[in-house]
Formats: structure tokens, C-alpha cells, sequence
């Protein structure tokens, strides 16, 4: 069975799943265990800081399970934003796996019937974290106007 040894997150990200956690949101035992290996697992970062090759909340990745089938994902954070065929919640064992890895790491899942299942992320599309540090890269500095400064008038005599 293949794990990794680290998992990046945002702080945001850790502290919405180390909240599901305190709440025992979830009552799948396996989900759980899951998610107590990979917050023991984590790497916080801010958010300004996380590669934009990370799987964050609200990403659009492109992951394939067992190298066979690709699917196309924005990873929600519960189940009451999922919209079937488009999204995957962590509170499921694929979003839960799928957060925090980079573009072509994998990992491999028991499923609760026993057998295993490896996910590799093959492409992060949009990243919310990645889009907003850009902007932040992209704002032109305008030239400080002083609006203090009194307007000047000027007589002209014309006769």
C-alpha cells in the first residue's frame, strides 16, 4: 500500500479539517483513521506560501484511479456543496485522499470492501490560492498622486 509521508496544506485547509476532526463530523470509522494519518502527516503553510501545484480546498484536479480512469473534481469541503459529477467532498475517502497532494504523487486506499485503489494527481487546473497570490503579483503601482495639493490658478491677461 503506497503513503506519503507528507501532506500540504493551507492553514485554512488544516483548520477545517482539524475541526471536522474535534466534531466527529464523520461517522465512518475508516474515514477517520484516514484523517488523523494525514493531519499527522501535515505541512502547514500559509496561503500565500503553498505551491500552486497543491491540492487545496476548492481546487479543480484532474486525478486518475488506478490508472485507468480520469476524472475532473473541484474538491468542496462538505457535502452540502457537492453537485454530482462535479465535485468531490472531503468527507469523502477520494477528496479526503486527494487533498494536500501535489501534481503526480499517489496514493493508494483500502475500500471498505477490502481492495485497494490508487489515486495519482495528474493535474492541478485552478487553484484559488494560486489565483489570488498572481493578482497580488499582477497589480500595477500607480503613480502616487499628492490630492492634498491646493489647485493653482493663473490669471491671464489678454489685453
Amino acid at each position: 500500500m503506497r503513503e506519503l509521508k507528507e501532506f500540504t496544506f493551507t492553514n485554512k485547509d488544516y483548520a477545517i479539517l482539524t475541526t471536522r476532526l474535534l466534531q466527529c463530523a464523520w461517522d465512518d470509522e475508516t474515514l477517520v483513521a484516514q484523517l488523523r494519518r494525514k493531519l499527522s502527516r501535515a505541512r502547514v503553510v500559509r496561503s500565500e506560501e503553498i505551491a500552486p501545484t497543491v491540492v487545496t480546498m476548492n481546487s479543480r484536479v484532474t486525478f486518475s484511479v488506478d490508472e485507468c480512469h480520469d476524472h475532473t473534481r473541484v474538491i468542496v469541503s462538505n457535502e452540502a456543496d457537492r453537485l454530482v459529477g462535479m465535485t468531490l467532498p472531503v468527507t469523502s475517502r477520494r477528496g479526503l485522499a486527494l487533498l494536500g497532494m501535489s501534481e503526480g504523487q499517489a496514493v493508494t486506499l483500502r475500500e471498505p470492501g477490502g481492495s485497494l485503489e490508487t489515486i495519482t494527481v495528474l493535474k492541478v487546473a485552478y487553484q484559488p490560492e494560486a489565483v489570488a497570490n498572481n493578482r497580488k503579483d499582477n497589480v500595477e503601482t500607480l503613480p502616487v498622486v499628492n490630492v492634498f495639493r491646493r489647485p493653482v490658478l493663473r490669471l491671464v491677461d489678454n489685453t
